[in-house]
């Protein structure tokens, strides 16, 4: 480079057309890095998006202030926590009673009404208890034998001890 400018390169080729070539480079670069600056951003939301998304998926197992915590980790290794989280759900789950996947429960009664015992009255008690036990147990056996409601059963005993 002689005072100033350059001169043609050893090949033969010309200083110009090469600073012209390097000018477009450049440019074409710094497109690029733009458009990697783009996709990266909607990259990063779409995380965002699938980590949030998660977090409400599994509130079930995630407590409102573990949730910070949670997408955190979602965020950093999604697979590992996912299925963490998945062991969370199932050891939550309540104990399969044997039953197959999908088959209806039916609801367990807490006490076996049928084979309760009838309540004893106490003797040398009070009138009105021994009388209300009496009609209780009569109401059942009136209940169970005609298969009417307790209420109904109730009004005939009452009639029955009364009359």
């Amino acid at each position: 480079m002689a005072n100033g400018v350059m001169t043609p390169a050893a090949g033969g080729a010309n200083c110009d057309e090469l600073n012209a070539a390097i000018t477009r480079l450049q440019e074409e670069l710094a497109l690029e890095r733009a458009k990697n600056e783009v996709l990266l951003e909607q990259c990063l939301k779409t995380e965002d998006a699938l980590a949030d998304k998660d977090v409400e998926g599994f509130a079930d197992v995630i407590p409102n202030d573990d949730r910070a915590f949670w997408r955190g980790q979602l965020l950093e290794n999604r697979e590992s926590a996912v299925g963490i989280l998945n062991r969370m759900r199932e050891r939550a789950k309540p104990a399969g009673d044997g039953k197959p996947a999908g088959a209806a429960s039916q609801p367990q009664p807490l006490h076996n009404r049928a084979a309760a015992k009838p309540a004893v009255a106490e003797k040398g008690g009070a009138g009105g208890v021994d009388r209300a036990a009496k009609l209780r147990n009569r109401a059942q056996e009136i209940a169970r034998r005609d298969g009417c409601s307790f209420t109904a059963a109730f009004r005939l005993a009452e009639q029955e001890i009364v009359g």
